[in-house]
């Protein structure tokens, strides 16, 4: 059977699919006027009304918080190139704060079977007697299991933490494929006498569904009864959505943070992209390259298209503003003596031709070199295309039925968060979630950054992510977003719903101001 432990290794876990049945979903669409929070309750479809578990102390408005700009001499306005990097480390293996487990030989779905798999892990809090006050955290693609390293304004002691780890177990486990501790084409191959790591050899691809399974085995060692959430940014949250279609009766509550239910074309194409930048690199030898002299050029060029993919049009734009660093690129750096696919990173490539090299040096290139030469330091090429392998490989319906019959049935209550500006995972993609999962709420991100904000705006997240897990809509006062009309369309019964409501508001605020007189 696919997606068990094998030999000696901890009981095998069953992926059950069990499917619920699926009911209609009425998009609730908000209305522009400002109304009580009760009457914004009244009209959400599949709601819970919940009594709050603990109150907030102070609550914010709904407004997005941006870090300040730097403003330079010249009087320009830009950030400084270091806080768009969410990860500290610069170097691979498992982090300062993680422990590991080792589960045994695990057989996958493609087939293969991985021996002694290893996961690294980071956990806060404490597991309760019951074992039932578990959250998973399903980390981003390239970041490691420390969750305070990149979500720090979430997670903390304190019901000011939407991941309160006074009362919450909060565990974040490290992908299959990653260099941060997990079983890895950087980690050593068994069937190698000489000790070798995988590399090239490591089985292809792993799925987000394996990540699952694997991370089941490792919360039943634990002493994990139940799950109160699985939450996750962008691939964080495909991983949540998986566990919730995995073990459905296991999962209580999802928070799906710029993701989507299944990887889109547009994504694929990117992360093809990126695979090619590095597999074209002359020093990568199929997968089997020298660790010691990796493709380098290659992996940073794959960031540096990533980056811009994280990113926004506006968000770059309002950033540099085609602020130039040199007057020319012959100034930024000496022509290479010959051609190679092998970038000297720590200067600028320039142009052969004179005639490039006196174009301007823009303030974009130089940041873009810096991201990729900071991320070289702490990345491994074979494991960046192995966990893009796994990206490509989510889709929460593959094997269980039609794509929205599959989300409907799953009967969880729901945040979906998305992004106005992401490009990566475009925001319809998360009101398609929130459209066809029956008891869910939609939270708009109303950011220039992009795919980035959920790693940006981190303040307003943990806000709105709080409020919703008390039981209260995660939108305080006006959303600040208006989706195109054609998206957002809503059936006559909805508009029916929402003109009852503004109605009883414009009552209520007549009777206020009739006593006030």
């Amino acid at each position: 059977t696919v997606g068990r432990a094998l030999d000696n290794a901890p009981p095998r876990v069953d992926a059950t699919g069990a499917s619920h049945g699926a009911s209609r979903v009425r998009v609730a669409v908000p209305s522009r006027r400002s109304r009580p929070r009760a009457r914004i309750a009244s009209v959400r479809r599949g709601r819970t009304e919940r009594k709050a578990r603990r109150p907030i102390r102070s609550l914010q408005h709904n407004t997005v918080v941006r870090p300040r700009a730097r403003r330079s001499a010249r009087g320009d306005s830009r950030r400084t190139m270091a806080t768009d990097d969410h990860m500290k480390v610069e170097h691979i293996g498992l982090p300062d704060g993680a422990t590991s487990a080792s589960l045994g030989d695990y057989l996958l779905e493609n087939g293969r079977v991985v021996r002694d798999v290893v996961l690294g892990y980071t956990a806060y809090g404490e597991l309760n007697a019951s074992g039932d006050n578990a959250i998973v955290v399903g980390h981003s693609l390239t970041s490691n299991s420390n969750v305070t390293e990149w979500w720090g304004a979430m997670c903390g002691p304190g019901e000011q933490f939407a991941l309160n780890t006074l009362e919450d177990f909060v565990i974040c486990v490290n992908y299959l494929g990653s260099p941060y501790g997990s079983s890895a084409p950087t980690t050593a191959d068994p069937d190698k006498a000489d000790g070798g790591c995988y590399g090239a050899d490591f089985p292809t691809p792993v799925s987000i569904r394996d990540n699952v399974r694997l991370q089941k085995m490792l919360l039943d060692s634990l002493g994990v009864k139940h799950l109160k959430m699985a939450i996750g940014g962008s691939m964080g949250s495909m991983l949540a959505l998986e566990w919730a279609a995995t073990f459905p009766d296991f999962v209580e509550e999802l928070c799906l943070i710029a993701g989507c239910g299944r990887h889109t074309d547009w994504a694929i194409g990117i992360g093809e992209a990126q695979r090619f930048s590095i597999m074209a690199d002359g020093k990568f030898k199929g997968g089997s390259y020298d660790v010691n002299d990796p493709p380098k050029a290659g992996l940073a060029t794959s960031r540096m298209m990533a980056m811009l993919s994280y990113r926004a049009p506006a968000s770059v734009d309002q950033k540099f503003e085609r602020t130039v660093t040199m007057n020319s690129k012959t100034g930024a750096a000496a022509p290479m003596a010959k051609p190679s696919s092998h970038v000297d990173l720590n200067n600028v490539v320039a142009h052969a031709n004179e005639k490039a090299q006196s174009l301007p040096y823009f303030a974009v290139e130089s940041y873009l070199q810096y991201q990729g030469k900071k991320f070289i330091r702490r990345f491994d090429a074979n494991c960046y295309i192995q966990l893009t392998y796994t990206l490509d490989s989510h889709d929460v319906a593959r094997g269980r039925g039609e794509y929205r019959d599959v989300l409907r049935s799953l009967r969880h209550r729901v945040l979906v968060v998305g992004i106005t500006s992401d490009v990566l995972y475009p925001f319809a993609l998360q009101r398609e979630l929130a459209r066809e999962m029956p008891h869910s709420e939609l939270y708009a991100i109303d950011s220039p950054h992009g795919h980035d904000a959920f790693l940006i705006e981190i303040a307003s997240l943990n806000v709105a992510v709080t409020r919703w897990r008390n039981g209260e809509p995660a939108t305080l006062g006006k959303l600040r977003w208006k989706a195109p009309e054609e998206e957002t369309r809503a059936s006559s019964e909805d508009v029916g719903e929402l003109q009852a409501a503004v109605r009883e508001l414009e009552e209520d605020l007549a009777r206020a101001r009739e006593m006030e007189g």
